[in-house]
């Protein structure tokens, strides 16, 4: 008769892990999800990125908007919130005598380009982004943005903007 061992070649009393193993092991494994699992949660740095990246799609939106119609565009920027736009139409040109920039700058998307920050994002320095025909930045606070932890820069010979 054959006998078959399904520990065969298993030194005795090495079947499993020992309680000191284990008790060693999940303490680790507790230690690092104290520390990480707080970093995943908080979205803060997320949204930040987020307004950051959105601010500079906006502000781009207004100095494409100037290029292309040859008429000089605006982003309006608040602490928590933005709009862009530019002076009415006047027959094929723009009305310089408009001082209300009653217009607001569209979208690829078809919708008004306008936004708020996230709960606890601000943005800094607050004014006025202004850009003409030929897509450089006229007039505004500072070509140097904050949103959180990130920069954003506005060359201002060509309009150019980047997150940093």
């Amino acid at each position: 008769m054959r006998r078959t061992d399904r520990n065969r070649g298993a030194r005795p009393g090495s079947m499993g892990y020992t309680l000191i193993e284990l008790v060693v092991v999940i303490s680790i494994g507790g230690l690092l999800a104290a520390y990480v699992a707080p970093r995943f949660f908080d979205q803060q740095t997320f949204a930040q990125r987020g307004y950051a990246d959105e601010l500079a799609a906006a502000l781009r939106g207004a100095q494409k908007a100037a290029v292309i119609t040859g008429c000089p565009a605006r982003l309006v920027l608040a602490s928590a919130s933005y709009a862009a736009s530019q002076q009415a139409a006047s027959g094929n040109t723009c009305n310089a005598a408009d001082v209300s920039w009653s217009m607001a700058v569209v979208g690829g998307d078809g919708s008004a380009i306008a936004g708020s920050a996230p709960a606890s994002t601000t943005a800094s320095p607050t004014g006025t982004y202004q850009f003409d025909a030929q897509g450089r930045l006229t007039s505004g606070p500072g070509t140097t943005l904050t949103v959180g932890t990130h920069t954003l820069t506005i060359d201002a010979a060509t309009g150019f903007v980047q997150v940093h």
